[in-house]
């Protein structure tokens, strides 16, 4: 359509440029020659096109005017205003170049309207009739959202129907599930939920209707769940609950031992048992037993808790705990059989008939740990339950029913079954843990606690004071009855930890130089030391776990009915009564007799130690001693004064046998010459041997006895012999002086004899040294001063002078000396005519005077060994010891 007439900034053909584009362009060209313009002047910008041109102009002109530049400005204008007709006239060409291209634009646009008319005719008609359509359409969809509400409607029904019966449903399912509690929260909540919904409908009415019906089956159902429980969980598992006590028990006592042997600070607690408050304050609160963290035993408490949760629920908790108690009085009395048949029995009056009784120990101990656990599992589900279905009180009053019928079912078991020391120590064990396991429980144990107090009485007490006994028999039977003799260190030292002595004992370990070292006493002493120190300790051996009560009481027979009477003088039990039969049994034995005197010593010695040990020993494990203490500390016990009668027994047959083998031996002695013609030149054979028989007497008998009883056994011994030959002399009728030199020379020798065995013996004196021979000496002075009155060759002096009487033969009654004179015979030539010897002969007075004086001043052999015995034994008193 001819050249396209380019724009010189935008390079578009001038064909192609509208007219309107054009008359923007030339005003944009003007704005910029005005830009221009004012750029040089710095002048403020204006539009050109604008209606207040010439307003606009006026400054600008003003401008120049007063620059004097007018008329560079009307040149400047002069040219725009030339430019724009030229770009005015290039326009004018374009345009109609444009005007033919718009008209045949016009041209196409008609047609295309005429079809577009066409075409917006058919579309009407399309719209009308979907219009059409759509009204219809519109009344169908009315009616399906009428219908479609109803079915909403009715589909909310229909679910709140169905959750109504899943709900149901569910009630059952948890049932059968035995979740009885969530099952009732289910109905509440139907119940006051979901069925007022549905209340309409029948169903829900019927179901309404069964809620009463649900829920007391839900409530009975849950009841018998928990009885369920019982016999599963508890009854059938006792067995196994009652092993984990006893296990834990034995856990508990030996922690608590444990501590008392490791902490010095804990010293002060060893008399406390377990279960006592001590030993529970310090006791590691893991170590208590719990039934239901045993994961062994897999016991859950859900059950119980629903079961109280229901009947809280129900406002019925009175209601669940009578039918627990009466459910578990069930459970109790199958636990308890075969005690179940002395329910009824009247325990005071009962005979042994009605009594249970157990076949052996076994069945015995698994009945026990079958009780303790069925009391126990008691006390922690009440706990558990925080003593919502049962109290304290119910779990309390029931054990305390059951105890009497258990202690007499034990007491029966204890005296139909024949018991050595083991089985002893064995049930008492048993009773022991069984009791301990239901004190830690909280359970009160008195009762059956006197069962443990009867079988330490009356079993164990005679069972081991028996076999001491046994073993003691056995030991003086099989002694030597020598000094024991130690050649080995080791033998030595084990018999002085053993043996009671007194430090200054010449073996002692102070004083001792070498070995082998001689004891005084024999092995017999060294067995019942050990014996009574075997004793003791398995005596403390078996009171040191399980006796926490009756400490007075147990002090009292360790004391008492152990010690005292297994040392005492009873037959068949006391060991001093032994002692005394069997010296009695050996008394022609001077081995035995004089051996068992020293053994005897030292016997009296052991027993104030034994008091101290037995007081020291019953204060560690008790915490309390003997009662009987004396100002110093020490206990004195009873078997000391029996041991002295025992001893001052001995003594009395060792004299008693002494006395014998004398008499037997002075039976030898024969004087039937008293009137002689000739004076023997030394001592009779017969006097000889009699001497020689007494020496070896003494040095068989009294070699190892106390120097103190070799004094007094002499004494007695000679006293007896100078006695006998002083009886002779007095029973003789007549005699001559060759009689009574010869009887002189006999009583001589005897005399040596006496001094030479009194040397040999080793025997102390008393004082200075020398009061024990002058004792002994002092037994023959009667008799000597009897031989050497006869001997007189002038008798008048006794008769005559009371004075040289008294000086000379003060041991000698007037009459006495008068009966041995008037039986001497005399030559003719010593006859004095106007003397007479008949005791009518003498004057009254002087016999009454020398009879007075007489009684004054003499002393038998009687008395003066009285004195000489007391002083004997006030030196061997046990006290000075």
């Amino acid at each position: 359509m001819g050249s396209a007439v380019m724009d010189g900034n935008q390079g578009i053909p001038a064909d192609e440029i509208r007219p309107d584009e054009k008359a923007n362009k030339l005003k944009v060209d003007n704005l910029n020659i005005e830009n221009l313009l004012l750029r040089d002047e710095d002048i403020f910008q204006t539009s050109l096109n604008s209606e207040d041109y010439l307003d606009s102009l006026a400054p600008i002109i003003k401008d120049a005017l007063n620059k004097n530049e007018l008329s560079g400005l009307i040149h400047k204008l002069n040219e725009i205003v030339q430019n724009k007709d030229e770009e005015l006239s290039d326009l004018s060409l374009n345009s109609t170049q444009y005007i033919n291209s718009c008209i045949n634009r016009i041209d196409s646009i008609q047609v295309e309207s005429y079809e577009l008319n066409r075409n917006l005719q058919q579309v009407s008609q399309y719209l009308n009739r979907s219009v059409m359509e759509l009204v219809a359409k519109k009344k169908n969809l009315i009616k399906n959202k009428e219908l479609s509400s109803k079915i909403e409607e009715t589909t909310v029904v229909l679910n709140l129907c169905i959750s109504v019966l899943e709900i149901t449903n569910r009630i059952h399912d948890l049932i059968k599930q035995h979740k009885y509690f969530s099952a009732l929260k289910l109905i509440d909540e139907l119940t006051n939920i979901h069925l007022p919904k549905v209340e309409n409908f029948s169903f829900a009415i019927k179901i309404y209707d069964s809620v009463p019906l649900l829920t007391k089956m839900i409530k009975e159902d849950s009841f018998e769940n928990l009885s369920k429980w019982l016999s599963v969980n508890v009854e059938r598992k006792l067995h196994a609950i009652g092993e984990a006590l006893f296990d834990n028990l034995y856990t508990l006592q030996k922690h608590w031992t444990s501590m008392k042997r490791n902490k010095d600070s804990l010293s002060c607690y060893i008399p406390h048992k377990l279960n006592s408050p001590v030993e529970v304050s310090m006791r590691d609160p893991t170590l208590n037993y719990n039934i239901f963290e045993d994961k062994a035993l897999q016991i859950n408490l859900s059950t119980v808790y629903d079961a109280i949760l229901v009947y809280q629920t129900l406002n019925e908790e009175e209601l669940l705990s009578k039918l627990y108690h009466k459910e578990w009085l069930k459970k109790y009395n199958r636990v308890i059989y075969p005690i179940t048949t002395t329910v009824t029995t009247n325990t005071k009056t009962s005979d042994d008939a009605n009594i249970a009784s157990f076949a052996n120990f076994p069945s015995l101990e698994e009945y026990l740990k079958k009780i303790a656990a069925f009391f126990v599992a008691d006390k922690q589900i009440n706990l558990s339950a925080k003593f919502q279905i049962r109290s304290n009180s119910n779990s309390n009053d029931l054990w305390e029913s059951y105890s009497p019928k258990l202690k007499q079912a034990l007491l029966k078991y204890v005296q139909t079954h024949e018991f050595d020391l083991d089985g002893i120590i064995k049930f008492k064990d048993l009773v022991g843990n069984f009791l301990q396991v239901i004190e830690n429980n909280g359970f009160k144990i008195l009762e059956l606690y006197e069962i443990l107090m009867i079988l330490f009485q009356q079993y164990f007490a005679p069972e081991i004071m028996k076999q001491f006994r046994l073993d003691f028999n056995e030991s003086i039977q099989s002694d030597h009855y020598m000094p024991l003799i130690i050649e080995d260190r080791k033998d030595y030292e084990n018999v002085m930890k053993v043996c009671w002595y007194r430090n200054d004992a010449p073996f002692s370990p102070a004083k001792l130089r070498q070995l082998p070292v001689t004891f005084p006493f024999s092995e017999d002493y060294v067995h019942y030391c050990l014996g009574i120190r075997s004793l003791l300790e398995e005596t403390i051996q078996f009171i040191s776990e399980h006796y926490s009560h009756n400490s007075y009481e147990i002090v009292n027979i360790v004391v008492n009915e152990i010690f005292e009477r297994v040392l005492g003088p009873e037959t068949g039990i006391g060991i001093s009564n032994d002692i005394k039969e069997f010296i009695t049994k050996n008394q022609t034995n001077k081995e035995v007799v004089s051996q068992s005197y020293t053994n005897l010593e030292y016997y009296l010695f052991s027993l104030y130690e034994v008091g101290k040990l037995i007081n020291r020993r019953l204060r560690s494990n008790l915490g309390l001693g003997v009662n009987n203490m004396d100002s110093d500390g020490s206990v004195t016990l009873k078997a000391v004064t029996y041991f002295t009668d025992l001893r001052k027994f001995a003594e009395d047959v060792i004299f008693k046998m002494v006395d014998n083998k004398i008499r037997e031996l002075l039976d030898m002695v024969d004087y039937d010459d008293w009137l002689p013609t000739t004076v023997n030149k030394e001592a009779s054979f017969y006097i000889k041997d009699f001497a020689l028989y007494l020496e070896n007497l003494f040095s068989s008998i009294f070699s190892n006895l106390p120097s103190s009883f070799k004094t007094l056994g002499l004494f007695r011994s000679y006293d007896f012999v100078a006695e006998h030959f002083l009886n002779i002399l007095k029973d003789v009728d007549r005699y001559n002086r060759n009689a009574i030199e010869n009887f002189d020379l006999d009583v001589s020798y005897l005399e040596d004899s006496m001094s030479k065995l009194h040397s040999t013996q080793n025997v102390s004196s008393e004082g200075d040294g020398t009061g024990g021979a002058v004792a002994l000496e002092s037994t023959f002075t009667e008799l000597r001063q009897c031989i050497n009155l006869l001997k007189l060759d002038n008798y008048d002096q006794f008769t005559k002078n009371p004075q040289f009487r008294m000086r000379t033969f003060d041991r000698i009654k007037f009459e006495d000396g008068l009966k041995l004179i008037s039986k001497m015979e005399q030559d003719q030539d010593e006859l004095d005519p106007n003397v007479s010897l008949n005791e009518d002969s003498m004057n009254s007075s002087v016999l009454s005077l020398d009879s007075q004086a007489q009684s004054n001043f003499s002393n038998t052999a009687s008395a003066k060994f009285a004195k000489f015995s007391s002083k004997f034994r006030k030196r061997q008193d046990p006290e000075n010891l």
